[in-house]
């Protein structure tokens, strides 16, 4: 399945106005903290699915906001919300590969977008960021750590992307099926199509970010298996997700 087929078969699953899977607890949380203070900066949400993480910036003080989608079920879900909110966010259905812009921007994030996007579309796409973003602009970006999937093989719950055979660097662009569960004990179906480290920093330096980003590894907390142990102690630990932040 594709993942434009995936988000569209799924979308009533995902929209949530609480925080509902495991990486609603272990990374969007941090994706949050890593934009501070936001005092009306513009934002570029790529991959913005439902609107889950545009509703949560808004509350915090974003000011012009612009989400974007493959996805039209997601993006039609995030509308009817936002029909309700009348926060004042714009979203728009559109393949991110081939976006472009029509202004520019403070802030662009990008949560779990580029794990399904193979290394050169990536590389389009940090381009694109770069180009949208005004000068001193920040690029603030999560995705499934690269060595999840050669760690963590088991395919239980809370979280698993199936990499059985597969090797960390004859496999680069090899798409790995996986779920990600709810609290709820609902799983839902999501893929990480696998870079290294070095893919991540090759791109964003051709794409003419020219100092280092601040990247931290995230994962389960000793504070997150004291509220609910069954669901998140399986991964206490382990490397989960990575969280990038860049300036222009």
């Amino acid at each position: 399945m594709n993942t434009e087929e995936i988000y569209n078969d799924n979308a009533d699953k995902w929209l949530r106005l609480t925080p509902s899977s495991l990486s609603d607890f272990t990374a969007r949380p941090l994706v949050f903290e890593a934009c501070g203070e936001l005092n009306a900066r513009s934002v570029l949400d790529i991959g913005c699915g439902e609107g889950y993480c545009a509703r949560e910036l808004k509350r915090r003080g974003a000011g012009d906001y612009l989400g974007v989608d493959l996805s039209e079920q997601m993006v039609k879900a995030a509308q009817a919300q936002e029909a309700k909110d009348q926060y004042g966010i714009e979203y728009r259905a559109c393949n991110v590969v081939e976006f472009n812009p029509d202004r520019q921007f403070d802030l662009c994030i990008a949560v779990f977008l580029f794990n399904y996007l193979r290394v050169e579309e990536m590389q389009r796409v940090f381009s694109m960021v770069y180009d949208a973003l005004h000068p001193q602009g920040q690029f603030i970006f999560s995705v499934p750590h690269p060595f999840f999937p050669f760690i963590h093989r088991s395919q239980t719950p809370p979280f698993y992307f199936g990499s059985r055979g597969k090797n960390y660097f004859a496999d680069v662009n090899q798409k790995f099926e996986g779920e990600i569960w709810k609290r709820s004990g609902e799983p839902l179906p999501v893929q990480c199509v696998h870079k290294t480290f070095g893919n991540y920093f090759d791109c964003l330096r051709r794409a003419g970010f020219s100092s280092m980003p601040e990247v931290k590894e995230l994962t389960v907390t000793p504070e997150l298996v004291a509220i609910d142990k069954a669901f998140f102690s399986p991964l206490l630990n382990e490397p989960l997700h990575l969280l990038f932040t860049i300036s222009k």
